[in-house]
């Protein structure tokens, strides 16, 4: 079945307003318009966003992946997805599926306090001479940030580990995300 025209309007729009944040966002950090560009280096800035906002989508991603895994029997996956059956060994064993998470939920807010250090405006700002109103939309109420943050590194990381859940667990990041997630837990954090 061919998409509505609604729906190809919507991703349209929302694609080009993806797009211009991310330019945006990148443009802050070229001009040291942020914390990290301006106190360290605007590369710096640039590597931590996106490490952040990578590993932002394994946090986000394996959620759905080890919240859904619950119920399916690990031996049937034990052979062909060997990382994804040592997730959800430990995951699913005791607690530790509520351990994960409540490690999870404090890796969430450290990752998006770190996205917004290096990518979210420092101060008055000034870039490309765009008009205040805009300035005031993408920067001052946080459209830009929240649609980089919300698209890149949540949504559609939770979509595809939904459809493809053993895949999305089935990788390194995965299980040291798991690890360092029941690591904070354990610590009381």
């Amino acid at each position: 079945m061919a998409p509505s025209i609604l729906n190809i309007i919507r991703g349209t729009y929302s694609t080009l307003l993806l797009i211009f944040s991310i330019i945006l966002i990148m443009g802050l950090i070229a001009e040291r318009n942020t914390k990290i560009s301006a106190d360290v280096h605007p590369a710096m800035a640039y590597f931590t966003i996106w490490a952040a906002i990578l590993w932002l989508m394994m946090v986000e991603g394996g959620q759905g992946s080890l919240v859904g895994l619950t119920p399916v029997n690990p031996e049937i996956y034990r052979e062909s997805h060997k990382t994804a059956f040592r997730c959800t060994s430990l995951a699913h064993k005791g607690d530790n599926l509520d351990r994960y998470l409540l490690g999870r939920q404090f890796m969430v807010v450290l990752v998006v306090f770190t996205v917004n250090m290096s990518g979210g405006p420092s101060g008055d700002i000034t870039l490309w001479g765009l008009p205040d109103w805009l300035k005031s939309i993408m920067f001052g109420g946080g459209a830009a940030m929240i649609l980089f943050t919300c698209m890149v590194g949540q949504l559609n990381s939770q979509v595809i580990a939904s459809l493809c859940m053993l895949d999305y667990t089935n990788t390194y990041s995965a299980l040291a995300t798991l690890w360092v997630a029941m690591f904070i837990e354990w610590t009381g954090l």
